[in-house]
């Protein structure tokens, strides 16, 4: 909508990570569920305050969340799941230019012999406009909000 310049959105960004880091105590005090899922954006992706928050409720859920924050590399994604033994991988892409990142991403993942079979799930504006591009990419699921990722992270899980 062109009201704000990025100054401005930056110095929002950053306010309502300080206002989500305050609720840590709570989101992290639930019981386990004993699953387990990798939370980024994809390389070049700068935006993450979603996909922090899609860690965050699924935190709540119970899942043991591993957020990597933005722009994260393919190969480092790859060793995080190997890492913690992820069951899901959540990815974000919130620029419309970074679609082929995802689905880059998802062919690296794909190709590693060892979480090849780790459930892929994506999300941000791209897929919400474009409602059958999260198959197009290659991944398993997709969520058009934090609440729905929980419901489609777990019925990744259980094949329900």
């Amino acid at each position: 909508m062109n009201r704000i310049n990025v100054a401005q959105e930056h110095y929002c960004s950053a306010a309502t990570q300080m206002i989500m880091a305050q609720l840590y105590p709570f989101v992290f005090s639930g019981p386990s569920k004993n699953r387990r899922l990798v939370a980024t954006s994809v390389s070049g992706e700068l935006h993450e305050i979603g996909i922090r928050m899609v860690a965050d409720f699924l935190e709540m859920d119970g899942w043991d969340t591993y957020y990597l924050g933005a722009s994260t590399p393919a190969a480092n994604v790859v060793q995080a799941l190997r890492d913690n033994n992820a069951q899901v991988l959540a990815l974000s892409a919130t620029m419309t230019f970074h679609v082929r990142n995802v689905e880059d991403m998802i062919r690296v993942v794909r190709a590693a012999k060892d979480v090849g079979n780790v459930k892929i799930m994506v999300g941000g504006y791209p897929f919400n406009i474009e409602k059958d591009l999260w198959r197009q990419v290659g991944a398993d699921a997709y969520a058009a909000d934090a609440l729905a990722a929980v419901d489609t992270a777990n019925r990744l899980v259980t094949g329900e």
